[in-house]
Order: structure tokens, then sequence, then C-alpha cells
């Protein structure tokens, strides 16, 4: 289901070509004389750490590339003695329509002549504290064909009300998972006599989490850190005073600092992908 898609995208990086979008055109150069503005946002490199790698970067986990602009930040000096240590850094804000829109068209897209038909109001996502939040006003009918469902159409029941998601994600084993945090459901339509409006959004919910957490592209570092052996240490997202929405995701490893050479190199040449 595109909910995986969407969770993923956001809970992951943040950036990773959420569905419907477009691929990017390649970023112009600035110009020569332009002087060079101060870091602010994802470029300011998490305490301890030194950037090591600051540009448009190609994403493509799903088929379909997107330009983003990434910082990647490395512990020199734990380096030094065999432990690797990096931040990956990146403004996820104008991706955060596109997943809306995203969510908008999963649940318009359960509607059958015979079963559930699904239909929402403008979805709001959000991130307090660390966490995700997912809000909108969502309606489930039920339809039912008649014997063996050959029947015309009638509608049996019809739920609506507000639903309020919070999901909180976490480094389990060096594996990114994400868990519930808050379900909030206030039905304002409908008496759910068949299919009450809190089973069906609480049942969605539990299966696509299940689904998130067993999806590799979700839980695993996306290459080319993967392929140096590196594994999820942390993850946090934050809206700075500009309502920029910056994630950071943490990955550390066992090695040489000539890895991170390695990692540089490939996001240069091959972006990131999984």
């Amino acid at each position: 289901m595109r909910v995986v898609s969407v969770l993923a995208a956001i809970l992951g990086l943040g950036f990773l070509s959420v569905a419907g979008a477009a691929p990017a055109a390649a970023p112009k150069a600035a110009p020569a004389a332009a002087p060079k503005a101060a870091p602010s946002g994802y470029k300011i490199a998490p305490a301890g750490l030194s950037t090591i790698y600051d540009a448009p970067t190609k994403v493509n986990l799903a088929g379909r590339p997107v330009i983003a602009d990434i910082a990647l930040h490395g512990d020199m000096a734990a380096a030094k003695t065999g432990v690797l240590k990096l931040a990956l850094t990146t403004d996820v804000t104008k991706f955060v329509d596109e997943t809306e829109n995203d969510l908008k068209n999963y649940i318009a897209g359960r509607y059958n002549d015979c079963g559930e038909r699904w239909t929402s109001g403008e979805p709001k996502i959000t991130f307090p504290n660390n966490a995700i939040r997912f809000e909108l006003n969502l309606t489930i009918e039920y339809w039912q064909c008649g014997w063996n469902g050959k029947g015309k159409p009638g509608r049996m029941t019809r739920d609506g009300g507000s639903v309020d998601v919070t999901l909180i994600p976490f480094v389990a084993a060096g594996k990114l998972q994400a868990k519930l945090g808050e379900l909030s459901i206030v039905v304002t339509d409908g008496l759910g006599k068949y299919v009450p409006l809190e089973t069906l959004v609480r049942t969605a919910v539990n299966n696509e989490m299940k689904k998130l957490n067993e999806n590799p592209k979700f839980y695993r570092a996306p290459n080319p850190l993967y392929a140096e052996m590196f594994r999820y240490e942390a993850m946090s997202a934050k809206v700075d005073a500009m309502q920029r929405v910056i994630i950071t995701a943490r990955y550390g490893a066992n090695g040489k600092p000539a890895a991170f050479d390695r990692i540089v190199a490939k996001m240069k040449s091959e972006g990131i992908t999984q």
C-alpha cells in the first residue's frame, strides 16, 4: 500500500523519492563571484562533527530520482581509532506537501463498488517532539451488493470523523523502526453499526506499521553507507525558527577513515540508492 512509501519517505530520510514527485532538474551552478553564504539549517554540523560533504544530491530509492540538498558530517577524531560516526542532515520542507498529497491519493484509491469507500479532507503532517503527526478528516462507507455480490450496490453504513495519528521513530539493533505514539479518533458522523471508524483505522495503521518495520528500504541505511557496513544509530526531526523541517540521521560502523572518502566519492558519482 502507498502508506508504506509515505511513512518510509518521511521517517527514513524524508526525501526518498516520495511517490508522485517528478524528477528534479539538475541544479544550476552559482556564479563564480557570488559570496559563500554562512551555514544554516541542515548545513550546520552537529557538535563534535565536521562537514565532509555538502551538495545537491541525486536520491533514487523508488525508481524515480529527485534532487535533495544533503550534508554529511563525520567524527574525524573517532575515525582515527577505528570508530566511524556519520550524521546525514537535510531540509525536507518542500517534500512535506508532496507527501500530504500522496496520503490523500492513497485514501482516495480505497474505493470499491462493493465494500469500503474512503474519502478524506486535506491531510496535515507536522513534526512534534521528534515524532511525525498525521491529521485529517476521514469518512468510510460500506456498500453491500446483495447475495454473492451480484446485486445493485447499496450503502449499509457511513462513519466519519477526525483522525489524529502520531508515529515515533526509533532505532533497534541498527535498524530504523517506528511505533505508534498516539491514535485519536473523534466520530462526528454515523453510528458504526457494521464497520466502526476506529476499528478500520486502527487495523489499517497496525498493518501498515508492520509492513513498514519489515521493509528493508525503511529500516536499512541507504547506499553508499550500507555498503560500508554503516547502521542506524539515531533519527531525529525538528522544525527550526524559519519553519524548515530538518531531518538528522546518525549512523555508525567500524573501519578506517578512508571509508569517509569512498562514501563522499559515491555520493558525488551515484547519489543515494537502496
